[in-house]
């Protein structure tokens, strides 16, 4: 198993690392009381290793076997590390909705929707 930087691969591990920190994956969640803040910020961690794991694994990573046929298994080791991101982003987005607090409703909401002037709508 080899690592090749070339610059090609450098900027598409660049590429994804930026997607994910747009995404919001390297802002750790703000849980509700209920929540253990150390465990919240375990399972961010690893998260975060997923799918940086997964990353390296479907860019860098170059691996042959074998010497008087080699084989490159380089496929394999971009199959497993698109599993790894999604799982890594899947995880993360999963543990936000769940342990976050919910977004608190304005006025400005409720009033978009008839409910401040006792409007309800019907279907």
């Amino acid at each position: 198993m080899e690592f090749d930087f070339s610059l090609r691969r450098v900027l598409l591990v660049a590429a994804l690392l930026g997607i994910f920190a747009a995404l919001g994956g390297f802002t750790a969640p703000q849980p509700r009381e209920e929540y253990s803040t150390s465990r919240v910020r375990k399972a961010w961690l690893m998260c975060i290793v997923l799918f940086v794991g997964g990353a390296v694994s479907a860019t860098v990573i170059e691996h042959t076997v074998g010497h008087m046929d080699p084989t490159n298994l380089r496929p394999a080791y971009i199959f497993i590390g698109v599993i790894l991101m999604i799982a890594g982003a899947l995880w993360l987005r999963s543990m936000k909705e769940g342990i976050e607090p919910a977004p608190r409703r304005t006025a400005w909401h409720q009033s978009s929707l008839g409910e401040a002037k006792g409007n309800s709508a019907r279907f």
